[in-house]
Protein backbone atom coordinates (compact mmCIF):
# COMPACT_ATOMS: atom_id res chain seq x y z
CA UNK A 1 0.00 0.00 0.00
CA UNK A 2 2.98 2.32 0.56
CA UNK A 3 3.83 2.20 -3.15
CA UNK A 4 0.25 3.14 -4.06
CA UNK A 5 0.17 6.10 -1.68
CA UNK A 6 3.58 7.33 -2.83
CA UNK A 7 2.52 7.09 -6.48
CA UNK A 8 -0.74 8.92 -5.79
CA UNK A 9 1.03 11.69 -3.86
CA UNK A 10 3.67 11.96 -6.60
CA UNK A 11 0.98 12.39 -9.27
CA UNK A 12 -0.91 14.96 -7.16
CA UNK A 13 2.31 16.88 -6.61
CA UNK A 14 3.05 16.89 -10.33
CA UNK A 15 -0.45 18.20 -11.06
CA UNK A 16 0.02 20.95 -8.46
CA UNK A 17 3.37 21.89 -9.96
CA UNK A 18 1.92 22.00 -13.48
CA UNK A 19 -1.11 24.02 -12.37
CA UNK A 20 1.06 26.56 -10.57
CA UNK A 21 3.37 26.92 -13.56
CA UNK A 22 0.47 27.38 -15.99
CA UNK A 23 -1.06 29.95 -13.62
CA UNK A 24 2.26 31.81 -13.49
CA UNK A 25 2.41 31.84 -17.27
CA UNK A 26 -1.13 33.14 -17.64
CA UNK A 27 -0.86 35.79 -14.92
CA UNK A 28 2.65 37.09 -15.53
CA UNK A 29 3.28 40.64 -16.70
CA UNK A 30 6.36 42.79 -16.06
CA UNK A 31 4.44 45.58 -14.32
CA UNK A 32 1.34 44.15 -12.64
CA UNK A 33 -0.98 45.86 -10.23
CA UNK A 34 -0.43 45.06 -6.55
CA UNK A 35 -3.17 42.43 -6.36
CA UNK A 36 -1.82 40.49 -9.35
CA UNK A 37 1.73 40.75 -8.01
CA UNK A 38 0.59 39.30 -4.67
CA UNK A 39 -1.15 36.42 -6.44
CA UNK A 40 1.93 35.74 -8.56
CA UNK A 41 4.19 35.61 -5.51
CA UNK A 42 1.77 33.17 -3.85
CA UNK A 43 1.60 31.03 -6.99
CA UNK A 44 5.41 30.96 -7.08
CA UNK A 45 5.39 29.71 -3.49
CA UNK A 46 2.88 26.98 -4.42
CA UNK A 47 5.13 26.06 -7.33
CA UNK A 48 8.14 25.74 -5.02
CA UNK A 49 6.26 23.65 -2.46
CA UNK A 50 4.88 21.44 -5.25
CA UNK A 51 8.36 20.96 -6.71
CA UNK A 52 9.64 19.92 -3.29
CA UNK A 53 6.70 17.50 -2.91
CA UNK A 54 7.44 16.04 -6.36
CA UNK A 55 11.08 15.55 -5.39
CA UNK A 56 10.34 13.98 -2.00
CA UNK A 57 7.57 11.73 -3.27
CA UNK A 58 9.76 10.73 -6.22
CA UNK A 59 12.58 9.79 -3.86
CA UNK A 60 10.04 7.88 -1.79
CA UNK A 61 8.97 5.97 -4.88
CA UNK A 62 12.59 5.13 -5.69
CA UNK A 63 13.49 3.84 -2.24
CA UNK A 64 10.12 2.59 -0.93
CA UNK A 65 8.11 1.96 -4.09
CA UNK A 66 7.33 -1.34 -5.72
CA UNK A 67 10.20 -1.61 -8.22
CA UNK A 68 13.03 -0.89 -5.82
CA UNK A 69 16.00 1.45 -6.04
CA UNK A 70 18.08 -0.94 -8.16
CA UNK A 71 15.53 -0.73 -11.01
CA UNK A 72 15.60 3.09 -11.07
CA UNK A 73 19.29 3.62 -10.47
CA UNK A 74 20.25 1.25 -13.30
CA UNK A 75 17.91 3.00 -15.76
CA UNK A 76 19.35 5.67 -18.06
CA UNK A 77 15.91 7.15 -18.70
CA UNK A 78 15.51 7.67 -14.94
CA UNK A 79 18.77 9.64 -14.90
CA UNK A 80 17.57 11.73 -17.85
CA UNK A 81 14.29 12.38 -16.01
CA UNK A 82 16.05 13.46 -12.83
CA UNK A 83 18.43 15.58 -14.89
CA UNK A 84 15.57 17.40 -16.64
CA UNK A 85 13.85 17.95 -13.29
CA UNK A 86 17.05 19.52 -11.94
CA UNK A 87 17.36 21.70 -15.05
CA UNK A 88 13.76 22.89 -14.57
CA UNK A 89 14.49 23.61 -10.90
CA UNK A 90 17.58 25.63 -11.83
CA UNK A 91 15.62 27.58 -14.47
CA UNK A 92 12.95 28.37 -11.86
CA UNK A 93 15.48 30.25 -9.72
CA UNK A 94 15.47 33.33 -11.97
CA UNK A 95 11.68 33.95 -11.89
CA UNK A 96 11.61 33.23 -8.16
CA UNK A 97 14.32 35.80 -7.45
CA UNK A 98 12.46 38.40 -9.50
CA UNK A 99 9.17 37.64 -7.75
CA UNK A 100 10.85 37.77 -4.34
CA UNK A 101 11.86 41.34 -5.17
CA UNK A 102 8.17 42.05 -5.78
CA UNK A 103 7.36 40.68 -2.34
CA UNK A 104 9.81 43.18 -0.83
CA UNK A 105 8.36 46.04 -2.88
CA UNK A 106 4.82 45.12 -1.84
CA UNK A 107 5.79 44.88 1.84
CA UNK A 108 7.30 48.35 1.64
CA UNK A 109 4.17 49.77 0.01
CA UNK A 110 5.89 50.11 -3.35
CA UNK A 111 4.78 49.14 -6.82
CA UNK A 112 6.29 45.93 -8.13
CA UNK A 113 7.72 45.73 -11.59
CA UNK A 114 10.67 44.92 -13.79
CA UNK A 115 12.08 45.98 -17.12
CA UNK A 116 10.63 44.59 -20.33
CA UNK A 117 13.89 42.68 -20.91
CA UNK A 118 13.68 41.05 -17.46
CA UNK A 119 10.01 40.32 -18.11
CA UNK A 120 10.86 38.54 -21.36
CA UNK A 121 13.52 36.48 -19.56
CA UNK A 122 11.08 35.51 -16.78
CA UNK A 123 8.44 34.53 -19.32
CA UNK A 124 10.97 32.51 -21.31
CA UNK A 125 12.08 30.73 -18.13
CA UNK A 126 8.47 29.85 -17.32
CA UNK A 127 7.91 28.57 -20.86
CA UNK A 128 11.08 26.46 -20.79
CA UNK A 129 9.91 24.87 -17.55
CA UNK A 130 6.53 24.12 -19.15
CA UNK A 131 8.27 22.35 -22.03
CA UNK A 132 10.37 20.31 -19.62
CA UNK A 133 7.42 19.22 -17.48
CA UNK A 134 5.66 17.99 -20.62
CA UNK A 135 8.64 15.74 -21.38
CA UNK A 136 8.98 14.34 -17.85
CA UNK A 137 5.84 12.13 -17.94
CA UNK A 138 6.97 10.66 -21.26
CA UNK A 139 10.26 9.69 -19.66
CA UNK A 140 8.34 8.21 -16.72
CA UNK A 141 6.25 6.06 -19.04
CA UNK A 142 9.34 4.88 -20.93
CA UNK A 143 11.07 4.06 -17.67
CA UNK A 144 8.09 2.17 -16.31
CA UNK A 145 8.15 0.02 -19.47
CA UNK A 146 11.76 -0.93 -18.80
CA UNK A 147 13.24 1.23 -21.53
CA UNK A 148 16.64 2.56 -20.54
CA UNK A 149 17.88 -0.55 -18.76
Amino acid sequence: MTAVILSWFHFLSIMGLAAALVAQHLMFMPRPDAATAKRLTRVDLVYGVSALAVLLSGLGRVFYGGKGAAFYLANGVFHAKVGLFVVAALISIYPTIKLMAWRKALAGGGTPGMSDADGRRVLMAIRLQLVLIVVLPLLGVLMARGIGL
